[in-house]
């Protein structure tokens, strides 16, 4: 059987549901493991997730670190099983940080097994028609996109030659581990942790305080694809707590430069 293998967990129950619709039995394993943030250097990279997860459990209040970590763990097991089972595999990825990094990981850690192996690079600009269409993350793919926009057949085999080419880019990433991990002008690029604080900042007014949820909101339709909300609400606890903003609390809290 054919195992999906995906980086986004809101992408991974939109696959699944697909499949349940037209009865086609395939596993999909959710591994979303956010590399393009945080330190990877650690030997357990699953390690590395769990305080990067702490913090995003802090600002998501539906989110449990708990068990997202456990299910890194469940699909890490499943997948290295799999592998070494000779099962068929296929990775989905696009440009963006976390699901680049996510592949060139993936590519590391299977790089000395001989399971047949495709990867599906999903373009984040699609077109149907005269209409263009903007991905700013891979879930937001629905099930009927996938027929209207082929991506079945964006799929391509990913040889072991080409395995270890990215794997080599893992590797150099891991001896970096600076904090944060983008894409520029189609580089994957090492950056300080402050490098996505300029956007959110360009957000924000010298004349008054701005709702936070507006300013991130902003930012986010903005500014550069990928970065989670929980991110900069992190950054802006950073920047609040070292004096560059200054925090209004009421019933939409507030945030404005010092």
């Amino acid at each position: 059987m054919l195992i999906d293998i995906v980086f986004n967990d809101a992408f991974a129950r939109s696959l699944k549901y697909y499949y349940e619709q037209r009865e086609i039995e395939r596993q999909v394993i959710s591994l979303p493991l956010f590399l393009g943030l945080g330190d990877i250097a650690q030997v357990n990279l699953l390690e590395t997730r769990k305080t990067l997860l702490r913090i995003r459990n802090t600002h998501e209040p539906s989110g449990n670190s708990g068990t997202l970590y456990q299910m890194i763990v469940t699909g890490a097991a499943d997948l290295q099983a799999a592998a070494a089972a000779g099962e068929s595999l296929r990775i989905w990825w696009t440009d963006l940080p976390d699901d680049l990094c996510g592949f060139i990981w993936l590519c590391e850690e299977l790089k000395g097994f001989k399971a047949p192996i495709s990867m599906v690079h999903v373009p984040l600009t699609l077109t149907q028609g005269n209409t263009l269409y903007q991905l700013d993350s891979i879930s937001d793919l629905t099930p009927p996109d996938f027929d209207n926009h082929h991506i079945f057949r964006l799929e391509t085999q990913l040889t072991q030659e080409t395995r270890l080419a990215y794997s080599n880019q893992w590797r150099a990433l891991k001896r970096d581990n600076t904090p944060v991990r983008v894409v520029l002008n189609g580089h994957l690029l090492s950056q300080p942790i402050d490098f996505y604080d300029r956007f959110l900042l360009a957000n924000l007014s010298r004349r008054q305080a701005v709702e936070i949820d507006e300013a991130i909101s902003n930012t986010i339709s903005f500014g550069p694809s990928g970065v989670p909300d929980w991110w900069y609400r992190h950054r802006i606890d950073y920047l609040v707590s070292n004096k560059v903003l200054a925090f209004q609390e009421g019933h939409h809290d507030r945030v404005g430069f010092v």
